[in-house]
């Protein structure tokens, strides 16, 4: 049955090639040229391995340059078409190796040779696909299927590693339109069903916690609805429309200078803005006084006391920075009073620990000044805590837990990892060092070019969508092997629904179809999803009824 299924599938011999620049194969069949597509998966099985090779270029060769160049003429044309090819004229696929399948031990491993000479291929068929990628059935507690291999049917379920996923920080890249937000909740939900992580979503145009709708108009399940009680929306705004929503609260207090400077150009803070709030903030922490809150609250006074001490803080300066910061008393959830219990910072906390993942939805104004101001306060204060709580753990391993894996997810990350601002922001941090910690990134953007060169080189995952830019090609595929034959599979892809899938959590690079966030992913969801408000209603209704028995003296 196998070897029937092989026969089927089979696309021609190894005629030559090399490790480094791919393998060259004789196309024997020539009806398989237009059934292929570049970025499509071939495999050559020998008697101990499966060499799994990606298609990266299809040319047409001949015996002779004579064969290429003389076209046949007249009624004979299509006869004599007929007997050149294959023969004086074939096709050769160009495919690069790109992942080794041991028979015997059944494990992936790291390409280290090539096939011999005149070694068969063929396309992969769905045991090949299943062998390499995992299998959500076997293991839902690891691997979440994100859609089918591009030329195959949406058997050839393809698998992401989310146990992998988790451990480094990932990147989803794609032109404006091509579905990111889309790609971003499937994975989103991946991380949730899986349960080996808490996510933490800074949700700018409210696409992922709360229900939206799409681009035709139709109703679309937000993270929120499809997993109940596992997510909690938190938002800046009042969505008294919205129930179990809580507000963002953040104390002025917790507000450092590095969090102003991320949004510097948003107040149109000129270059002595920093060394003002430097000055002053030396100056105030000797009075046990916080110098934003005196700016914001004080600020006239302030001005007046400063005014015979231009060492300390030039007073023009000063006043020019008490006018720009002015807007900041107009944001609703900055709180001058800490009250127990209502500081946003231990709420997220608190959730995020207890495993229940948190969107922050900042509603769909486009009120860029908050989403980075309250992205980058939270984040810093959520790092120093995690930090502290992994510390506390490597000192006594047996007395405390590690802290639950964490990955934060940011929307338009290029504005907190461009090398202006990434030495400002938390993000670059969390990037580059706080994989020991198990927290990890989840970069959506559309301009990957404008992403920090270093930072982009050591985001492990990569799902890239269509992109037309060089310079986001080339920044996408940063610090990835084989990235010049992998921009050729980016440049064939279609504008929606189609992604290369490479990094850390893919045993190779593959083309897929992304599956659909439809009606079919809620029935999916529903029968997988951790049934944790069933358990709590059902608690609840014992409670409710042991209660009614206790009264009526049952």
């Amino acid at each position: 049955m196998a070897s029937s299924m092989y026969e089927e599938n089979r696309i021609g011999k190894i005629i030559g090639g090399s490790y480094s620049e791919g393998l060259a194969i004789k196309v024997e069949d020539y009806s398989v040229v237009e059934s292929t597509r570049i970025g499509a998966i071939l495999v050559s099985q020998t008697e101990k391995r499966k060499y799994y090779c990606m298609l990266t270029d299809m040319v047409i060769e001949g015996m002779n340059k004579q064969a290429l160049s003389e076209l046949p003429r007249g009624n004979s044309s299509l006869l004599l078409n007929r007997i050149t090819r294959g023969t004086s004229i074939y096709t050769v696929f160009k495919a690069q190796p790109v992942l080794s399948y041991d028979l015997e031990e059944k494990k992936n491993q790291p390409i280290r040779n090539i096939p011999p000479h005149a070694s068969s291929v063929r396309r992969a068929t769905y045991d090949d696909i299943s062998d390499v990628f995992g299998s959500f059935e076997k293991n839902p507690k690891r691997y979440f299927p994100v859609g089918s291999v591009l030329d195959m049917d949406e058997n050839s379920t393809v698998c992401i590693d989310m146990e992998r996923f988790i451990e480094r920080s990932s990147g989803i890249y794609g032109r404006t339109g091509t579905g990111k937000s889309f790609i971003a909740r499937l994975l989103m939900a991946g991380i949730i069903l899986c349960d080996k992580a808490s996510l933490l979503i800074f949700d700018a145009h409210s696409d992922h916690g709360p229900d939206s709708v799409d681009e035709e108009n139709r109703h679309v399940k937000g993270l929120k609805s499809l997993f109940g009680s596992k997510v909690q929306i938190m938002a800046t705004e009042n969505f008294s429309s919205m129930t179990g929503v809580l507000p963002i609260e953040i104390d002025v207090r917790d507000v450092e200078i590095e969090d102003i400077l991320s949004i510097a150009e948003e107040l149109n803070l000129n270059e002595t803005a920093q060394q003002v709030m430097i000055a002053l903030k030396n100056r105030l922490e000797t009075e046990g006084k916080h110098w934003l809150e005196e700016i914001l609250i004080n600020g006239e006074d302030l001005a007046e006391r400063f005014k015979d001490s231009e060492a300390v803080v030039n007073r023009s300066s000063l006043l020019a920075l008490i006018r720009k910061l002015s807007v900041l008393k107009e944001l609703p959830y900055l709180r001058y009073d800490r009250r127990p219990g209502t500081n946003s910072i231990d709420i997220i906390l608190n959730y995020l620990q207890k495993g229940i993942s948190v969107d922050i939805t900042f509603g769909k104004s486009d009120k860029l000044l908050n989403y980075l101001f309250v992205t980058n306060v939270l984040s810093r204060r959520i790092y120093q805590r995690y930090m502290e709580m992994y510390e506390r753990y490597i000192s006594n391993r047996q007395k405390y837990s590690p802290p639950r894996p964490l990955v934060i997810a940011i929307e338009e990350a290029h504005r907190f990892l461009s090398p202006d601002v990434a030495k400002q922001t938390i993000f670059g941090t969390i990037a580059r060092e706080m994989r020991k910690a198990k927290v990890s990134l989840m970069c959506i953007d559309q301009r990957p070019s404008q992403i920090d060169s270093e930072i982009a080189s050591q985001i492990g995952t990569r799902v890239i969508l269509s992109l037309s830019d060089e310079a986001d090609i080339t920044s996408a595929l940063a610090g990835m092997k084989n990235s010049k034959q992998l921009r050729s599979i980016i440049e064939s892809l279609d504008s929606k629904q189609q992604a290369l899938l490479v990094g850390h959590a893919v045993p190779m690079p593959i083309a897929i179809k992304t599956r659909g966030y439809d009606n079919s992913f809620y029935d999916f969801v529903s029968i997988y999803a951790p049934k944790h408000e069933v358990d709590e209603k059902y608690e609840k209704t014992i409670e409710v009824s042991k209660k009614w028995l206790d009264e009526m003296d049952y």
